[in-house]
């Protein structure tokens, strides 16, 4: 029985052997430059974007697409980077109805309070669970949100460094 149980554990620890992975996560970046370009010359609005990707940042995200929680027509440009770590911050902005969109940006965190960052007064929203600091601007018919796991220095300043970007067709 003794050598039955040995022979059973050696099968189980090659296979775990030649099974192995590692759960370390590979950051990905992306041509930033080229979705920034691609967005430009398909929105209809001037696009933000930081003036400066901030240091230890990595752009893991940029698109511009048909924003899903808005009706026919609505777009969307979103850019989202990371530190690697745990940290994230991204953009989301849209021409989609801005009940829907903030909901879905902020993980339906509560607006409590506001925050002004250079110049511009922000809705301050956050939820624990999962963790998510949001700012969010309401313009005409442009919402702007600043969300992620950051610190709020980081948000804030992230908030604080965007640029537009004007369409070029």
């Amino acid at each position: 029985m003794v050598w039955s149980l040995g022979a059973v554990f050696a099968v189980v620890a090659l296979l775990m052997v030649i099974n192995y992975r590692p759960h370390s996560q590979v950051t990905q970046s992306v041509d930033y430059p080229a979705a920034v370009e691609l967005a430009m010359s398909q929105a209809n609005w001037p696009i933000l974007v930081p003036a400066a990707v901030p240091a230890g940042y990595t752009v893991t995200s940029a698109r511009f697409e048909a924003e899903t929680y808005g009706g026919n027509g609505d777009t969307r440009w979103y850019l989202g980077l990371s530190d690697g770590k745990s940290g994230y911050v991204s953009i989301w902005q849209s021409d989609g109805r801005s009940g829907k969109v903030i909901a879905a940006a902020t993980n339906n965190a509560d607006c409590t309070d506001t925050a002004v960052v250079a110049a511009v007064t922000w809705q301050k929203c956050e939820v624990a669970k999962p963790l998510t600091r949001s700012l969010v601007h309401v313009v005409d018919k442009q919402t702007v949100v600043v969300s992620g796991t950051a610190s709020w220095d980081v948000i804030n300043a992230f908030a604080a460094s965007l640029v537009e970007k004007a369409p070029t067709h």
